[in-house]
């Protein structure tokens, strides 16, 4: 994606949709059709948060969890 941050690459995260490199992460929303927008205060909380959660563990990811339940509800 256009834009984004060099991690895209390393994501695995299967709600993960793209980042704006600094402070925004944008994932899979509860609605079809939409999206959940994380936006961090500090570019070391975005970094944390892509490395950790989105590239690594992920199913310890608060929204991972939340959107497993939108699915297990189906």
């Amino acid at each position: 994606m256009a834009g984004g941050s060099f991690q895209q690459v390393y994501v695995r995260c299967p709600f993960y949709r793209f980042d704006d490199g600094k402070s925004r992460i944008t994932c899979e929303g509860i609605l079809d059709g939409s999206n959940l927008a994380l936006i961090y205060r500090s570019r070391q909380d975005f970094r944390i948060q892509m490395d950790v959660f989105c590239c690594q563990h992920y199913k310890n990811c608060e929204v991972y969890g939340m959107l497993m339940e939108k699915y297990s509800e189906s």
